[in-house]
């Protein structure tokens, strides 16, 4: 993701190979949807997202990310580009050589927030966790970014909450936040499949006129989750 200046994120054109951009990212919830994400971010953003923390109950499954590719695509070395910690920089060259900043590991979100220095280097709380679980969590997220003074992005997987009543307790309390700071915490939905590829010709083939008048359309998705290393 990048910001703009309109505050905006967006996925459809990653930052340049000298973009100064290093977002801090913590990872709610490291089940099947998160180690996807973990792939997208690393292929296209891996010079400008360091992930700072690991947030699950189970310890399992926390590992099972670790030993993914993307996991170390995404940390730096100490006093490296993506180590916001200062450090090692021996050549003088800015890269920074030495040991690897592995990401803080917690078992719950709570137990993050709490712990300031690392919280200090987050800048995006992205949550993976069971749909009911949504609204409680992002709550807590929005509220310590609030708190501490500056704008942190809370990233919801898709849906944004289970009922109706916690998607418009979500919406509210963002909106509140906004009205009274223009630097709140943003809240958004990591609503991915407008940018596939598939979905843009499409959407181009219909404004252009090349199927005629749409009537009516049908999509199908299909993906096997037998081999996801965390299901």
């Amino acid at each position: 993701f990048s910001f703009d200046e309109n505050r905006n994120m967006s996925s459809s054109s990653p930052p340049s190979e000298t973009s100064p951009v290093n977002l801090g990212l913590a990872v709610v919830g490291c089940g099947q949807i998160a180690t996807h994400h973990l792939e997208a971010l690393a292929s296209v953003l891996s010079s400008s997202v360091s992930l700072r923390a690991l947030v699950d109950p189970d310890r399992h499954r926390r590992d099972a990310v670790r030993a993914l590719p993307s996991f170390w695509s995404l940390i730096g070395e100490r006093g490296g580009d993506k180590d916001r910690g200062g450090g090692n920089d021996r050549d003088g060259d800015g890269k920074g050589r030495g040991e690897l900043v592995h990401p803080s590991e917690y078992s719950s979100l709570d137990d993050l927030l709490a712990d300031g220095p690392v919280f200090d280097g987050v800048d995006v709380i992205f949550i993976a966790v069971p749909h009911d679980l949504h609204e409680p969590l992002a709550l807590r997220a929005l509220a310590a970014s609030k708190a501490a003074g500056r704008p942190v992005a809370v990233v919801l997987e898709k849906p944004l909450a289970h009922t109706l009543l916690s998607v418009l307790s979500l919406v509210e309390s963002s909106a509140n936040l906004l009205r009274a700071n223009d630097d709140a915490p943003l809240l958004l939905v990591a609503e991915q499949s407008p940018h596939w590829q598939e979905v843009r010709a499409a959407r181009r083939l219909i404004a252009e006129g090349a199927v005629g008048s749409v009537v009516s359309a049908a999509s199908y998705y299909y993906e096997s989750m037998a081999e996801n290393v965390t299901s």
